[in-house]
């Protein structure tokens, strides 16, 4: 089931919130219980069978808590070993397989089956076990239930942790009607689902011609790729930063406040900056579970180099089963470190008005290369769109080549379509080229939900934060017309309803 279908929004949310609260009625375990058997059958509307991984993993990640509870510190140790490394067994099972098989095969691996929400849900139970094997506490099960399976984040997070979720879910206030959080709630859900439905979607019939005709060996324009590439950061952006908004959304209707998951991170003027501020949640957890127990920047900057390019390496492993996945998370690692290189011998100053602008300039160009790798079939199709990238791809097939001194269309005429052909190649167009261009308006100018909501939960840094005044979001008629507004509009055009990019992860 989507979040942006109408069986979602029209019948499964309005009742699984009206047995939610019918339930707290009676206790807050009683909710939990009903709120976590609505998740599980969420969850099992993909594909029924599959419902059982999430129920046994609960069921003996938790029993593993428990144990914890009464053992001596190295028994402690031992099941928490035990524990990460079962999680990660079933995640490398069912999502990393054939990779590895594909490996000594020689050949490009298939896209594998993986169970829904597997990466997140492992995340989520790793670091719980983590921080019960640390702060040891008893944990009411009908609670650690929900807390896994809560519908709104098991799909595609936020990565939660039981410290910032957990007290929110065993305090009986949150399960009496809050009509200012349903307010709020409704308003990031409509904005999230309009930056899905009409910025992600819209974008993306742009971005699969050039990448597809890529995958097929066809040789593609430079400007194409670099149109298709810059147009795919907007997608992802919009796709799960507008999923992170329903997400944030659909849990303040249940007086539950999710960790916050983006902060305009294509505003940033640094690779550093940007990976704080894209996929919070994510960072967090390798940060905390990969990159300061690798010795993080305390042992010089050479070791700090290696551990920056292992943990984003294992962070681009992580998004999908394919050589291009490892290679994008690589190369982020490198820009990562390369970055840091740059501050240790610049020092701290703040950059100029041009110093930033030069630095955003670099971020955005860099983090789009590294998404070019990102949505290729696989890595020879990335060398493909690189090479075009940079022009050594070969000619396009057009019926006329304009030569580099015509570059303006003297002779053909002004955006003659043997001049858009031979530079934009068949497969990208001049409305593809404005559609992106407004798209990367709004992502820079435009005030982002949490801005317009002012919502801090999370990894809340003030200095991301713009002043919107009047915009600021308050329940008001004014603001309710935009809002149906914007719903109707968005309702209009959700004639196919499309996956969030992460899904299936």
């Amino acid at each position: 089931m989507l979040f942006n279908s109408y069986e979602f929004l029209f019948v499964f949310l309005p009742l699984a919130l009206i047995c939610h609260f019918a339930a707290a009625r009676r206790s807050p375990t009683a909710a939990a219980i009903t709120t976590t058997i609505a998740s599980l059958l969420f969850y099992a509307w993909w594909r029924p069978p599959f419902v059982l991984l999430p129920v046994l993993s609960i069921v003996v990640n938790y029993l593993i808590a428990r144990a914890m509870l009464d053992s001596e510190p190295a028994r402690v140790r031992l099941l928490l070993w035990f524990g990460v490394t079962a999680n990660l067994l079933v995640l490398g099972y069912f999502k990393y397989y054939d990779l590895v098989l594909s490996a000594f095969e020689q050949r490009n691996p298939i896209p594998p089956d993986v169970p829904l929400a597997l990466s997140f849900t492992t995340f989520v139970q790793i670091a719980f076990l983590v921080e019960i094997s640390r702060r040891p506490q008893k944990v009411p099960p009908p609670q650690y239930a929900m807390f896994v399976s809560f519908f709104p984040h098991l799909i595609a997070g936020p990565i939660v942790r039981w410290d910032e979720l957990g007290p929110q879910i065993v305090d009986k206030l949150r399960y009496r009607i809050d009509w200012n959080n349903i307010a709020l709630g409704l308003t990031i859900l409509c904005l999230g689902l309009a930056k899905k439905i009409l910025l992600a979607d819209t974008l993306a019939q742009y971005v699969a011609p050039v990448f597809d005709a890529g995958a097929k060996g066809i040789a593609v324009a430079p400007l194409a790729v670099w149109g298709a590439s810059v147009a795919f950061d907007l997608q992802v952006y919009f796709d799960f930063s507008g999923y992170s908004d329903v997400a944030i959304g659909l849990g303040l209707l249940f007086n539950l406040r999710l960790p916050l998951n983006f902060a305009a991170p294509l505003r940033s003027t640094s690779i550093i900056d940007l990976w704080r501020r894209w996929h919070m949640t994510l960072s967090r957890f390798l940060g905390d579970f990969v990159y300061v127990p690798l010795g993080g920047s305390r042992k010089g900057p050479a070791r700090r180099t290696i551990n920056l390019i292992v943990t984003l390496t294992l962070g681009g492993l992580w998004h999908g089963a394919n050589w291009t996945c490892v290679v994008w998370g690589a190369f982020q690692g490198v820009m990562v470190a390369i970055n840091h290189l740059w501050r240790d011998w610049r020092g701290r100053t703040a950059p100029s008005r041009l110093g930033s602008a030069l630095g955003w300039l670099m971020t955005f160009t860099t983090f789009t290369v590294g998404l070019t790798i990102f949505r290729s079939a696989n890595i020879s199709t990335a060398g493909r769109m690189l090479a075009a990238e940079v022009g050594l791809a070969g000619a396009p097939a057009s019926p006329q080549i304009i030569v580099p001194w015509d570059f303006w269309g003297i002779e053909q005429g002004y955006f003659s379509e043997a001049f858009i052909r031979a530079w934009f190649g068949s497969y990208w167009s001049a409305l593809g080229t404005l559609v992106t261009l407004g798209a990367l308006v709004v992502a820079l100018l435009v005030p982002d939900t949490a801005e317009l909501v002012d919502y801090r939960e999370g990894d809340f840094n003030p200095h991301w934060r713009r002043d919107v005044g009047w915009l600021k979001w308050q329940p008001s008629p004014r603001w309710a017309v935009a809002l149906l507004v914007l719903f109707c509009v968005a309702f209009i055009n959700m004639v196919s309803f499309t996956e969030f990019f992460y899904f299936q992860f």
